[in-house]
């Protein structure tokens, strides 16, 4: 699904680096969902919204059931994990400025 001169996607910030496939974990996050559930709404087709789980499926952010002739996908939190940590990171990062910059304004007149 990559596109002529795109960066591969091989990892969880690959996936989260588009905006689509946002919208998809968010709609992820709230439990499992069929393709047709997912689709719904989204400005592009059923087909390219199957595309794009595929990559998040190979990257393994998302996991597939097969009923029948339906796929339900769900999140697999796992493979999101380095996402969290380095969101976290971030968290850390942003709270030690925001103390630092308390401590410098308490020191002011």
């Amino acid at each position: 699904m990559t596109r002529a001169g795109a960066p591969a996607v091989d990892d969880a910030f690959g996936v989260i680096a588009n905006r689509l496939r946002r919208e998809l974990l968010e709609r992820l996050a709230a439990g499992e969902c069929r393709v047709t559930e997912l689709a719904t709404g989204l400005p592009v087709s059923r087909p390219a919204v199957s595309q794009h789980l595929r990559l998040m499926l190979d990257v393994g952010v998302v996991t597939e059931r097969r009923v029948g002739r339906e796929r339900y996908y769900s999140l697999s939190r796992s493979q999101l994990g380095d996402v969290d940590r380095w969101l976290a990171r971030l968290d850390d990062f942003w709270a030690s400025g925001l103390r630092r910059l308390g401590e410098h304004l308490d020191r002011q007149p």
